[in-house]
């Protein structure tokens, strides 16, 4: 017969134990904090109320820095304020006696030197005098000071002294309406190339075998759809040059005085993406 050997009163004892250790630990962290609620499990709507009380207690002890600061900024403004009152007077006083036809025109120049004196010692007061690195007096107070703002940026199509677009830089220029869809153009007027020299317009190269003027380059790209390859292009078009790649994304106009409407072969598609390149010289980008 098995018989299952149980110490009742040792397991009793142990149960006690841990539970008066338990209460010593609380008493203990109660002692040493000095409070009466350390955790959640001593008192749960207690340690709620206290948590809120303490974010309210901090939010004030902010608020009180902060207007100290602000009483600060204005005892900052008001010391220079006061500075530029007393000079102010001064001046006055200076006009005053310098009204005064016993004085000749040296004395009276001493007079006008310190004047002006005191303008530029209000201007630099006004410029100089500043609270936790911003000024207080030049009219920039308020305007956000240290690290700026980080701003979305966007690709512009390159615009150089040989390659030039209406109104300044690549943007669209036009919209037309075609079967109800908009479709949009920009005008790019060539310059004239050297020898070695190329442009790239929408993936067309054009480079110059001799001397290209202005109306020749734009000629080549002339009245070409979109996807035209360089072999493709008629060889009446092309002047004292060759060409390579391919039209893509854009047809061309006609030739008017070296300026050539490129439009966007997509309906909706920004002229943006058309790509304005040259080759063959240094060139300073034309605004």
């Amino acid at each position: 017969m098995a018989v299952i050997n149980t110490n009742v009163k040792a397991l009793f004892s142990q149960a006690a134990l841990k539970s008066t250790e338990r209460s010593q630990q609380v008493a203990m962290q109660q002692l040493s904090t000095g409070k009466r609620i350390n955790s959640s499990r001593d008192d749960a709507a207690g340690m709620a109320i206290a948590t809120r009380m303490t974010h309210q207690i901090r939010s004030l002890n902010q608020a009180v820095r902060n207007a100290g600061d602000a009483i600060t900024l204005i005892q900052t403004a008001e010391g220079a304020t006061n500075e530029i009152t007393d000079m102010l007077q001064r001046m006055r006083e200076l006009a005053i006696q310098a009204s005064n036809d016993t004085n000749n025109n040296q004395q009276r120049s001493y007079l006008d030197l310190e004047f002006q004196q005191l303008k530029k010692q209000i201007v630099q007061i006004s410029d100089n005098t500043e609270w936790n690195g911003f000024p207080v007096l030049n009219g920039s107070t308020g305007e956000r000071v240290g690290i700026k703002p980080v701003y979305k940026t966007i690709s512009e199509p390159t615009v150089t002294d040989d390659i030039r677009v209406t109104a300044g830089k690549p943007t669209t220029t036009s919209t037309s309406v075609l079967d109800n869809k908009a479709t949009e153009s920009a005008v790019v007027t060539f310059q004239a190339l050297t020898v070695g020299q190329s442009v790239t317009v929408g993936g067309l190269t054009l480079t110059a075998t001799g001397n290209v003027s202005a109306t020749q380059a734009a000629a080549a790209f002339k009245s070409l759809a979109d996807g035209t390859a360089a072999a493709s292009v008629p060889a009446g078009q092309i002047t004292n040059a060759t060409m390579s790649g391919t039209l893509t994304g854009f047809s061309t106009g006609t030739n008017t005085a070296g300026a050539l409407t490129f439009t966007s072969a997509t309906t909706y598609a920004n002229v943006d993406n058309l790509t304005y390149s040259t080759t063959g010289t240094a060139l300073t980008p034309w605004r």
